[in-house]
């Protein structure tokens, strides 16, 4: 891992307080929220999937899981939209933790 992708990891971690996006538990590793897949890095290049912003804290397979936007291919538009518009980092972050938040409500409805 390099310098500079250690010191996001770090920063995601403390944004979070180390916890879980989807559980609230401890964190033990970072989801992508648009995978990190052959075809994602081919579509939407290294500068977003390896964002920080494409990256969320979790606390389990099954949390990571609901994080991954999967196939979905509006919502990874939506998302790669907002890592590369001129908003401020804060509103960036608050945009697509809204997105995320609604897609796992979306996800966990179809599990009920």
């Amino acid at each position: 891992m390099k310098d500079k992708e250690f010191e996001q990891l770090v920063h995601m971690y403390t944004i979070h307080n180390h916890k879980c996006f989807v559980t609230g538990n401890q964190a033990t590793q970072r989801a992508h929220i648009i995978g990190n897949t052959l075809s994602n890095r081919k579509l939407y290049g290294k500068r977003i999937i390896d964002n920080w912003l494409n990256w969320l804290p979790v606390d389990s397979l099954k949390s990571n899981a609901l994080v991954d936007v999967g196939n979905n291919q509006l919502l990874k538009e939506k998302v790669a939209s907002i890592i590369d518009s001129l908003m401020d980092t804060a509103d960036k972050r608050d945009g697509i933790e809204g997105l995320v938040i609604e897609n796992i409500a979306r996800k966990q409805g179809k599990v009920h």
